[in-house]
């Protein structure tokens, strides 16, 4: 994955984003008392695609183009 330091058109140091395609169903637990549960495995069944140009989070301009990790 390539890396840069700043945006190019800003200079702003915070980094960037994917814009991505989620699909599928969670499950959302609770516990009885009405509190949430544990649920850090509730994306798992999820379908991604997209994310193939990165953006600066400040700006929102298009950045590079992210690379196959397969």
């Amino acid at each position: 994955m390539r890396t840069i330091e700043e945006c190019p058109y800003c200079g702003d140091d915070q980094g960037y984003y994917t814009k991505e395609q989620v699909r599928g169903r969670i499950t959302y637990a609770f516990n009885f008392d009405g509190s949430e549960a544990e649920n850090g495995d509730m994306y798992d069944g999820l379908s991604y695609s997209g994310g193939k140009y990165a953006y600066c989070l400040n700006c929102d301009k298009r950045l590079f183009r992210m690379e196959e990790t397969k």
